[in-house]
């Protein structure tokens, strides 16, 4: 079976450098950038029986690097999610476990965490680098607040300026339902207002402007 390795980045220089990174390691049959997702979905579709290790950023402009996990899992079976992203806060961290990566690489690693980690993929064991296993321990001493990808996905629309209304159209949701996410996730985080709830989850990670 061939082993692909699919890098998804909305930073060039990035996505070139470590795409070149993992070519040089010789541990892969093909490396591919697909930061389109039309051509993302239709080489996910033709290349469903591959062995496909898929690196993906948290942040990728538009949208969020785990909202590709649920269909990368769909369309092929032998997927290996491995999230590469520069998020260490814990609340971030947390937000991404819950989809259950098979590896969580932090940029700030070096050339020999990439390394070991795809040793552990290969031999089917999960694998987090120490700086995402330090978040971790974190996650253990604080009490966790966890957003699901649609609370996220609405709050980069209200940190964008756009008002209820406006988001709710953008979801194809009733005003009422955007309210209501707003007000849990208010609750959540123990938040009174809009602008508290923002400021919280950008010092926390979980988006970026």
């Amino acid at each position: 079976m061939s082993k692909v390795a699919v890098l998804v980045d909305d930073h060039a220089l990035f996505a070139d450098s470590f795409a070149a990174l993992l070519e040089k390691m010789g541990m892969f049959d093909e490396v591919h950038t697909l930061n389109d997702p039309k051509k993302r979905l239709n080489y996910f579709l033709r290349n469903s029986r591959k062995e496909l290790y898929l690196f993906l950023d948290y942040y990728l402009g538009d949208q969020l690097g785990i909202d590709i996990i649920n269909d990368a899992r769909r369309i092929n079976k032998n997927v290996k999610i491995i999230m590469v992203s520069s998020v260490t806060h814990a609340v971030a961290v947390r937000s991404i476990m819950a989809f259950q990566p098979n590896a969580f690489i932090s940029k700030a690693s070096g050339f020999d965490t990439v390394v070991e980690c795809i040793n552990c993929l290969n031999e089917d064991k999960f694998y987090y680098c120490p700086i995402i296993t330090k978040c971790l321990k974190e996650l253990q001493e604080e009490k966790e607040v966890w957003l699901s990808s649609r609370e996220i996905e609405i709050l980069r629309y209200f940190a964008q300026g756009f008002s209820v209304n406006e988001t709710a159209e953008k979801f194809f949701l009733s005003k009422h339902t955007v309210v209501s996410h707003r007000r849990k996730m208010m609750k959540k985080t123990k938040t009174n207002t809009i602008t508290e709830l923002l400021s919280y989850v950008r010092k926390t990670g979980l988006i970026e402007d």
